[in-house]
């Protein structure tokens, strides 16, 4: 008994461990190979103006979804769906100086605490969908919407080591979570 919950103990470890690594893998895909669901709110706003519109199929680790992205008014954006098309969120790529001063600062004073130093890579405004999939989509859009999150990849240095991390904050610039991200798509950055 005491074998099992030992080896049941490292199976759990092992799987916490990958879960907290990004590892996306992401295939283009037609418009046809989407979910009709997704097609359907995406044709809904048909008359905005998305250029270089784009569909995925992503996986990370056990997680399959699907992705449209898209360019509006000058910021990319992905927005994801569940396997049945279901909306998930809405992330709108943007600089650092479009995050209000407090939250950059709030932000900012984790990272000095957590890290040697840093570097912000990109930051993504995030909206959650709560249920009102019309309206969720639609206030990403807009350019003014406080978001429900912000998703900031990060070089970081600590202790003459370098890493790459997926930061979640809340809008107000509070610690969520964090997750490893492959090293390999970010050799090129230095500080």
């Amino acid at each position: 008994m005491k074998k099992l919950t030992f080896l049941l103990l490292i199976l759990f470890s092992l799987s916490s461990i990958a879960q907290s690594k990004k590892k996306e893998k992401e295939a283009r895909i037609s418009q046809n190979e989407m979910p009709p669901k997704a097609i359907q709110l995406l044709d809904k706003f048909n008359e905005k103006e998305f250029k270089e519109k784009t569909y995925f199929f992503e996986t990370d680790g056990n997680k399959k979804s699907y992705e449209a992205k898209f360019i509006y008014k000058k910021h990319a954006y992905s927005v994801e769906f569940s396997e049945d098309g279901k909306l998930q969120d809405v992330e709108k790529v943007i600089r650092k100086k479009e995050m209000p001063t407090s939250t950059q600062e709030a932000i900012e004073v984790y990272l000095e605490k957590n890290f040697d130093a840093f570097k912000l890579e990109k930051i993504q405004e995030q909206f959650k969908d709560k249920g009102k999939t019309e309206k969720t989509f639609q206030e990403s859009l807009q350019q003014n919407e406080t978001p429900d999150n912000y998703e900031i990849i990060v070089q970081v240095r600590k202790n003459q080591q370098y890493f790459v991390y997926e930061f979640l904050f809340d809008a107000f610039g509070n610690f969520k979570k964090k997750r490893k991200v492959d090293k390999n798509s970010y050799d090129y950055l230095i500080f």
